[in-house]
């Protein structure tokens, strides 16, 4: 309530300023008598804001503000006095801003001012939150981590903001400063797998690699909670290799391969682990023994003839009914080579443990990928058949290509 008197109160006198020179005798002696007056309400509004500074009514910046305004309203005044009557034509100006100036103060305050500070003056700061979670398109990554780092400092319990200060200083290889952020984050939050893991991998990654001890406690600690979890099971691999168990490796990275599911990128890698764990150790080398078969038709119908080229590639497969995304048996040709036979083995394998007879119920199908990549695309040209009995696979199925995805 004060600061409003206080601004009625200027605006007041800055009304009544502008109005002197039109009021009031025009004398020599006038004009002195008004300057004289001028000053003195100058300084008695200088004394009524410095009591209002030191009794905390305003702050500085609101008493700054006041006083430059004074000033400059004073400075005016002061000069038009001195020049004598205002000339008539200009009268009509003077008594326009008189009863302009208090709308459009008000206006323009309640426009661009942030009148809500009055009441509470913590919202004149902006948040260290709020400033991290806006775009920061110029600001460096050490800008950025200066920015976390006093977030930090206002709340040292902020369990997400060391996280994220870890993951920074992970992607920046700064991995002391990532373990620490990461160690802060684990006391904060417990036993929870994924910061486990993250913990786990800085501390390798302090150690130039090494998985042993530490690392991999942590790992297993966290596969005991998190028994699928795809990150935990690749630490875990590594950690077993770099000890030379490499059955130990191999179950880890089977274990993963079928979790992968259409990331073609990650189960190549994968592959390619669990072939280097078998070079190293030939007793994993097991070669599967050809089993059940199944011989399916595959060509395509009439209707969807037109949408495909003769460079289109066919991806024919098998996969669980009810288990892992990840075909059991898959096989590639071309649209040229329809209509056609192709016969799926338990030798079409991709992972040994993953095979047609492990499971009782499958789904076969065939795909036309219009753009090369094995994983299903949006306007694919397929046909699946779901329910079919591996434990009595029928000596043939007709798959007519005739859906699009």
């Amino acid at each position: 309530m004060i600061f409003w008197i206080a601004i009625i109160g200027l605006l007041l006198l800055a009304s009544f300023i502008l109005i002197i020179p039109m009021i009031g005798i025009r004398s020599s002696s006038g004009v002195d008598s008004r300057q004289q007056q001028n000053v003195a309400i100058a300084r008695e509004k200088k004394s009524l804001l410095e009591q209002q500074l030191s009794e905390g009514e305003i702050s500085q910046d609101e008493f700054d503000s006041a006083f430059h305004d004074l000033q400059t309203a004073l400075a005016l005044d002061l000069e038009r006095t001195e020049s004598g009557e205002l000339k008539q034509r200009g009268k009509w100006a003077t008594w326009v801003a008189v009863a302009v100036l208090p709308f459009l103060s008000f206006g323009l305050y309640f426009q661009f001012g942030e009148y809500r500070v009055i009441e509470d003056p913590t919202l004149a700061q902006v948040p260290v939150q709020q400033q991290i979670g806006q775009p920061h398109g110029n600001l460096s990554v050490e800008a950025m981590i200066d920015l976390v780092k006093q977030r930090l400092l206002d709340n040292p319990d902020d369990a997400r903001g060391w996280f994220m200060l870890g993951r920074t200083f992970m992607s920046q290889q700064k991995f002391d400063q990532a373990v620490a952020a990461y160690q802060r984050t684990y006391n904060l939050l417990g036993e929870d797998p994924n910061v486990m893991l993250s913990l786990a991998d800085a501390l390798a990654m302090q150690r130039e690699g090494v998985m042993t001890g530490e690392p991999e406690q942590l790992v297993l600690r966290a596969l005991e909670i998190s028994p699928q979890d795809t990150t935990g099971l690749w630490l875990a691999g590594l950690a077993a290799e770099q000890r030379q168990a490499f059955k130990q490796a191999h179950d880890y990275w089977t274990r993963l391969l079928p979790l992968l599911g259409d990331d073609p990128v990650s189960s190549q890698e994968v592959r390619q682990l669990i072939s280097n764990v078998e070079q190293r150790d030939p007793a994993l080398q097991t070669r599967v023994v050809t089993g059940k078969s199944l011989t399916l038709a595959v060509s395509l119908s009439d209707e969807i003839r037109h949408l495909v080229t003769a460079n289109d590639l066919v991806f024919v497969y098998a996969k669980a009914m009810n288990g892992p995304p990840m075909p059991l048996a898959v096989k590639r040709i071309s649209v040229l080579e329809l209509p056609t036979q192709v016969t799926l083995r338990d030798d079409d394998a991709m992972v040994a443990t993953m095979k047609l007879s492990s499971f009782d119920q499958i789904i076969v199908g065939a795909r036309v990928s219009k753009s090369g990549n094995p994983v299903a695309q949006p306007g694919d040209l397929f046909i699946e058949i779901q329910g079919v009995d591996s434990n009595n696979l029928p000596p043939g199925l007709e798959l007519s290509i005739s859906q699009i995805k």
